[in-house]
């Protein structure tokens, strides 16, 4: 999938994701209402007419909700501010909708709808594109500087407001003249349930992406066919609720009973749970917007089964003759209950419907397991291949192993998405470490190390064992890879032509296609891949990889040498071209234990043609036992911390450090 639309479905599922508690919050005072409706109980401290008045509040805000939810999520990606984005949006969309109903007060959309998603991505897209031209570029550095960041949007966001309103007039009037032409200009007459099948499939089609299907659809196309008779007593929109969507769109019933006994990821598990006193009494908007929509594993049983078990009843119901009474199904009423009551309790019909919840279920159990089983998350690799402007993808087979479900990043989302969030090309760069020659003093190696710009200060990559764990190391190390490639042109104009360790992650090994791209961006390049132990015992591939970087004339360093996977099979089975001494072995240098270990490791490794560096060194009595020990280079805060590539250049040029040796 192009990298673009991918990011904009993450986007949506993000937004989506943020509405769910309350759309749970709405359909719980829905249930409560019906029940007590139902039970015909209304108590005296919570009437059934205030819960009524909140129920029906509650729904005309969920589109307001929506509108937020998106409108965040999408400034975030566009890299705008979130506050002006939201207002901008909420701004917009109650314009429009009081254009469309030119009364007072307006009344408010139910759930997602084309405007509740055209309006707030629109808003954050605008906000992007303006904000180069119309900002008012207020520069200040005390502490209100998020206030004066605000004032730069002024001009920004009332262009912004004007051009999505005009917009949006414009759209909206060539889409009903377009309706209009279309509906007048039909001389065929489709038969009603031709009409009803095509109609229901694009209910289910709207709801898949997000939009409130039947709202929208009977807003363009009205609601005349769903009060026509299909059979005697028996109305589309009766024949819809039983037959049809059981338990609400998309067949609710059977996709619960699908989770409830073949799920295994917690999280849905907890949502399934929380969905089963709903689902009852048709209610299925938490379990859609949780589990099915863009969830491209659930379209197909989404889409079809609906329509599979209207060609099933339709025909059953023509064949049977089964006579139904003037009781009126109302939305609410709980499969076979319905049934029961519309038709005196009929076995044919009971058995029908029964039969239908039944095939459901089993469909959509084929799709629970594969959905437990194999479905991977790629949302937060694709953030953060944008924010680093990453192009390529890294198949997700391979490389990204985000989390081992979808749904388990409900579980982890809070702070991985606040550090992905957080990374971008601004805020992270390369410095480099100087590795000093101990014969003459002089410096023309040098270690690559990832530095992070946080609140004005520049640290550690303090984030990365949580990208790690995430699987996402292989996006990391191609940006570090591009990154130092860029910087290589910069060193040559001065006339130098360093040799750079770059680090590499197990997971980066591990991915054919990260090692391509890295090969692609570094080929002919002065470079050394620093490598810890473990990705050597990482299988097949890996070793296919490091031969990849061998044969294209790559160097190959052990990091951290000493340290808990150091075997002497590593430096004999494979072609190691430098074996660095860990920090911790260096610190114990004055014992005789740790004398003794770097000593012979020294020892060993010349004898084997690798070349020796000490990592971590600090200390002058340091330097001393390291040039008796005839350590070739010395890493280390002792001759410089890491540095930007400007005083790289001008400690590369300083031909003799021997005085510090």
């Amino acid at each position: 999938m192009n990298r673009k639309a991918l990011s904009f479905i993450i986007s949506l599922q993000e937004a989506y994701t943020a509405i769910v508690p309350f759309f749970l919050l709405t359909s719980v005072v829905t249930l409560l209402y019906f029940l007590l409706s139902y039970l015909n109980i209304n108590p005296w401290f919570l009437p059934k007419k205030t819960i009524s008045t909140i129920m029906k509040v509650l729904q005309s805000f969920t589109s307001l909700a929506a509108v937020s939810a998106i409108a965040y999520s999408f400034a975030a990606r566009f890299k705008v501010s979130q506050i002006i984005s939201i207002t901008l949006a909420i701004a917009v969309f109650i314009t429009t909708i009081f254009a469309e109903q030119h009364s007072s007060p307006i009344v408010l959309p139910y759930g997602f709808t084309p405007t509740t998603l055209f309006v707030p991505i629109a808003s954050a897209y605008l906000l992007k594109l303006l904000y180069p031209y119309l900002s008012l570029n207020i520069r200040r550095s005390d502490g209100n500087f998020h206030i004066y960041r605000l004032f730069n949007y002024l001009l920004v966001f009332f262009f912004a407001y004007l051009l999505l309103v005009l917009a949006y007039l414009i759209i909206d009037a060539a889409m009903d003249a377009i309706i209009k032409h279309a509906i007048s200009s039909a001389h065929f007459d489709l038969p009603d349930i031709l009409i009803f099948t095509i109609r229901e499939a694009l209910v289910n089609i709207l709801w898949f992406l997000g939009i409130h299907g039947a709202h929208t659809v009977n807003a363009i196309f009205g609601t005349g066919i769903l009060f026509k008779e299909m059979l005697p007593n028996l109305t589309f929109g009766e024949f819809h609720r039983m037959f049809v969507s059981i338990g609400g769109a998309g067949v609710g019933v059977g996709l619960l009973i699908a989770l409830i006994t073949g799920c295994k990821e917690k999280p849905l598990k907890a949502i399934t749970r929380i969905s089963i006193p709903l689902v009852a009494f048709n209610i299925d908007t938490l379990l859609i917007y949780a589990v099915i929509v863009l969830n491209r594993l659930f379209v197909i049983p989404f889409v079809v089964m609906p329509l599979v078990n209207m060609a099933v009843a339709y025909w059953v119901l023509k064949v049977s003759h089964i006579g139904f009474g003037n009781y009126y199904v109302v939305w609410n009423t709980p499969p076979l209950i319905d049934v029961y009551l519309k038709t005196g309790g009929n076995p044919v019909a009971f058995a029908l419907q029964l039969a239908l919840i039944i095939a459901d279920t089993l469909v959509y159990m084929h799709y629970v397991k594969r959905f437990s089983s194999w479905v991977k998350s790629t949302a937060h690799a694709n953030v953060l291949k944008e924010n680093l402007e990453i192009t390529e993808e890294i198949r997700s087979e391979e490389g990204i192993q985000a989390f081992k479900a979808h749904k388990e990043l409900i579980e982890a989302q809070a702070k991985l998405h606040e550090v992905v969030q957080t990374i971008t090309k601004e805020n992270l760069s390369i410095h480099y470490q100087p590795k000093v020659d101990m014969r003459n003093g002089s410096c023309d190696r040098f270690e690559a190390l990832i530095r992070y710009r946080h609140n004005g200060r520049i640290t550690g990559p303090t984030f990365l064992s949580i990208v790690e764990r995430a699987g996402l190391a292989p996006i990391i190390d191609i940006w570090v890879s591009r990154e130092v490639k860029n910087d290589f042109s910069r060193w040559k104009e001065h006339g130098i032509n360093p040799e750079i360790g770059v680090n590499l992650h197990p997971d980066t090994l591990k991915s054919n296609s990260a090692i391509t791209r890295i090969i692609e961006l570094l080929q002919g390049e002065r470079v050394i891949f620093e490598i810890i132990e473990r990705s050597f015992l990482s299988g097949s591939v890996s070793e296919n990889n490091l031969k990849r970087l061998k044969e294209n004339g790559f160097g190959i360093s052990i990091d951290d040498f000493g340290t808990g996977y150091s075997s002497f099979q590593t430096i004999t089975r494979y072609e190691i071209d430098e074996i660095k001494i860990d920090k911790t072995l260096i610190d114990a240098l004055d014992t005789k234990k740790g004398y003794l270990v770097c000593k012979h490791t020294s020892s060993l490794c010349h004898e084997i043609g690798c070349t020796v560096v000490a990592e971590g060194v600090e200390r002058r009595w340091q330097v001393e036992i390291l040039k008796q020990l005839d350590v070739d280079l010395v890493q280390g805060f002792y001759f410089a911390a890491p540095m930007t590539l400007d005083s790289a250049v001008e400690f590369s040029k300083k031909t003799d450090l021997s005085k510090n040796l």
